[in-house]
């Protein structure tokens, strides 16, 4: 801007007016950016030709900290951010007014300001419509270094005023931004349901069947949900998928027990107020109340502390709750649907007082108990399946049979359920790719014993006839030797139609057998036989 107001001894009413009202309207015409402080700063150096313009917070401790800092249409460095009036900065918050310093008429003249050559600087205190003039919310601060420059009457009258409107703004941003941290915050809470398996796919499989009905039955009802089942096997994955089927969303989960401290856990669950509690510099809003109107899902609520219990005791019978710091006579209200999920032992833990009672009849009207891995065998193959689909949408992948034996063999104990057989699947899946880009079939070669616990890759072999096994557990046990055999037996067929160069004739005869019998192992092993040049692929 070419005629900065410092530059005229003389300012006329029209031209300070003309700049304020430029100012106002580029103000609120940028209210709701990130930039908003920056081109306020930017047209109030420019206008007034100062070198450097800063506006500076006071934080919930007292001290201050600069939040913006412009010269010349440009950002300030940190060095450059420090070359400023501090004392004046103070006194224009202590004094609640505007203060200014000229070197042509103070008689004092501070050392910082003699060291960094201001000749002359102006400093405002900002308040916010809500703070009034209780308190100043920070400073608005402009200097000067050039001789050529004037301040008059009129050149602070000017700064005044816009200290008014950058006090406003600077608050309303500052609102905009905690409430963009706490939209950011809630949807770190809230669950994307696309995500994650519909309830009828969960459902669908054959273990699932006995639970079918009973859950379906309960959608449309408001009464709490209790999940119980080991680790890995699910828990979040239903509990998520229940409250979609029921259309009560938002959709928030609450991992609990991360903290014994009470003020911690309060405000994770019902929020605080600014100033509550040491660090508490800013409002929060509870994950109740971020779920009204949906469902809550309450994660290993076996591991809430007994003094958290009565809080969510009381929420449950009442819907009604008292963030930390909140002074009103009247509570707040939520209405949710609370689903509860744990891989402890809840009765235990109510035998050894470890869990209140009436906390558990309020959230379990309905349990329900997802079954571990090692009792839903029938549903493994399956699974695999589904997670190498997910994993891998655009490449059909089939599992071969030494593979699908070995997987539901009883030497499997899968300890961490589905969680470990979905991540056993993708590394299995990564190395068979890394082998083989064009791969399409896994087999157990892929597996390796860090990723299915500690279970052995070739299952020991048991007496089948041994007098106290039952029928079963032989046939389970047969079963699992078959598929150690098929196994190995995979590995030698590979290894000699690979030295074969891919010919099954001459495969057979190394391997002293009839062409015929090689051709009906391999088609029944699943092998994928490669021409001569090229590379044997592995099933």
């Amino acid at each position: 801007m070419s005629d900065a107001l410092t530059s005229h001894q003389a300012l006329d009413v029209e031209t300070v007016w003309r700049y304020m009202r430029q100012l106002v309207d580029r103000l609120f015409g940028v209210l709701e950016s990130d930039a908003v402080l920056d081109d306020s700063l930017d047209i109030l150096v420019d206008v007034l030709g100062a070198d450097r313009g800063l506006v500076v917070a006071i934080d919930a401790d007292g001290g201050t900290r600069v939040v913006n800092a412009r010269g010349r249409g440009k950002s300030l460095s940190l060095e450059e951010r420090v070359e400023i009036s501090q004392s004046l900065i103070r006194q224009a918050i202590e004094s609640g007014k505007g203060v200014t310093w000229d070197a042509l008429k103070s008689t004092h003249t501070p050392a910082s300001i003699h060291t960094l050559g201001i000749l002359s600087a102006m400093a405002a205190p900002l308040y916010g419509p809500a703070t009034g003039k209780r308190q100043p919310q920070g400073a608005l601060y402009v200097d000067f270094r050039d001789k050529r420059k004037f301040v008059t009457d009129r050149h602070r009258e000017f700064f005044v005023s816009a200290a008014v409107l950058i006090g406003t703004i600077l608050e309303q941003h500052g609102r905009g931004q905690a409430v963009r941290e706490q939209l950011r915050e809630a949807q770190s809470y809230c669950v994307e349901s696309r995500r994650h398996p519909p309830l009828n796919t969960l459902l669908s499989a054959a273990s699932m069947q006995g639970l079918r009905s009973e859950i379906e039955s309960a959608i449309g009802s408001d009464a709490p949900i209790l999940i119980l089942g080991e680790s890995g096997t699910g828990k979040t994955l239903f509990a998520q998928a229940i409250a979609e089927a029921s259309g009560r969303r938002p959709i928030v989960r609450a991992v609990l027990g991360s903290s014994d401290d009470l003020n911690t856990i309060t405000s994770e669950l019902f929020g605080h107020e600014r100033g509550s509690f040491s660090g508490a510099t800013s409002k929060r809003l509870g994950l109740a109340e971020y779920a009204n109107g949906g469902t809550l899902i309450l994660d290993e609520i076996l591991n809430l502390p007994a003094h958290a219990q009565q809080l969510l005791l009381d929420f449950t019978q009442f819907g009604t709750y008292r963030p930390l710091g909140y002074d009103r006579a009247e509570p707040k209200r939520a209405k949710v649907r609370i689903i509860a999920a744990t891989n402890g032992d809840l009765p235990a833990a109510i035998r050894e007082r470890r869990f209140r009672e009436d906390l558990y009849y309020r959230l379990a009207a309905l349990t329900v108990e997802i079954p571990p891995l090692r009792r839903r065998r029938e549903d493994i193959i399956a699974l695999v399946e589904g997670t190498l689909s997910r994993v891998d949408p655009t490449r059909r992948w089939t599992l071969s049979v030494a593979l699908r034996r070995w997987l539901v063999s009883p030497a499997l104990e899968w300890p961490g359920n589905i969680r470990e057989l979905e991540r056993a699947t993708e590394r299995a899946r990564d190395r068979a790719v890394a082998r083989d880009p064009e791969a399409g079939v896994l087999a157990p070669e892929h597996f390796e014993v860090r990723d299915i616990g500690h279970a052995p890759m070739n299952p020991v072999p048991v007496e089948a006839n041994a007098p106290s096994a039952t029928l079963g557990s032989r046939w389970q046990r047969l079963q699992a030797d078959r598929a150690r055999i098929d196994a190995q037996e995979q590995s030698v067929l590979e290894e000699a139609i690979a030295q074969s160069g891919g010919v099954v004739a001459h495969a057979a005869r190394d391997l002293g057998i009839a062409r015929t019998t090689l051709s009906s192992r391999i088609d029944a092993l699943g092998i994928r036989v490669a021409r001569r040049s090229d590379p044997v692929k592995r099933g």
